[in-house]
């Protein structure tokens, strides 16, 4: 890939999962990491575009581990062992604006928007959900493009996917995929 010139860039698009929330994988009373990786694989994609209910999720969760958590209980689980990279959300913001682009669900993005404060850091949301498909498929930055006031040469995606970095690149926007704030900062810090 060509050198992106920093400078034109205007808006970062930028990845929440695994780029702004980093899971230690560690499980606690509540959360069993193992079992949620399976439910991920039995109802993500749903889950993602907004054809299944967190509930679905929570009920059989809660079934397998024998608990019984509500919607916000499991959530609050979940984010009491994923940290917030609150350093990266600075580096971006000295210079640019956000845009937050994810594949998240719609009951997980009502809690976390409000727990983080979206709207303090960035000047737009778009999610799967909204879109009824997920960021790995090209059609999805296609529509955001038509969308925005921002040509695509001044933006560009930090995301860990590297599909998804494929799918903005086939739109013309440029990605850098995401191993950690130190890589980051060299690119956006003089």
């Amino acid at each position: 890939m060509s050198k992106i010139d920093l400078k034109k860039i205007k808006v970062i698009l930028l990845d929440l999962g695994g780029v702004v929330f980093q899971s230690s994988g560690i499980s606690n009373n509540r959360i069993n990491w193992y079992i949620i990786n399976q439910l991920n694989e039995k109802y993500g994609h749903d889950l993602n575009i907004g054809n299944c209910r967190l509930s679905t999720f929570v009920s059989e969760y809660s079934y397998l581990t024998n608990q019984f958590l509500g919607e916000l209980e499991f959530l609050a689980g979940i984010f009491d062992t994923i940290e917030f990279n609150k350093e990266l959300i600075e580096i971006l913001n000295v210079d640019h604006d956000i845009i937050i682009v994810s594949d998240n669900y719609r009951e997980n993005i009502e809690y976390i928007s409000q727990r983080y404060r979206f709207s303090e850091w960035s000047i737009k949301q778009v999610y799967s959900f909204d879109y009824q498909m997920v960021k790995s498929n090209s059609e999805f930055f296609k529509r955001l493009l038509d969308e925005l006031d921002f040509e695509k040469e001044e933006m560009l995606l930090i995301d860990d996917s590297p599909n998804k970095i494929a799918s903005a690149a086939a739109n013309g926007i440029h990605g850098i995929l995401y191993k950690g704030n130190d890589e980051i900062a060299l690119e956006f810090i003089d």
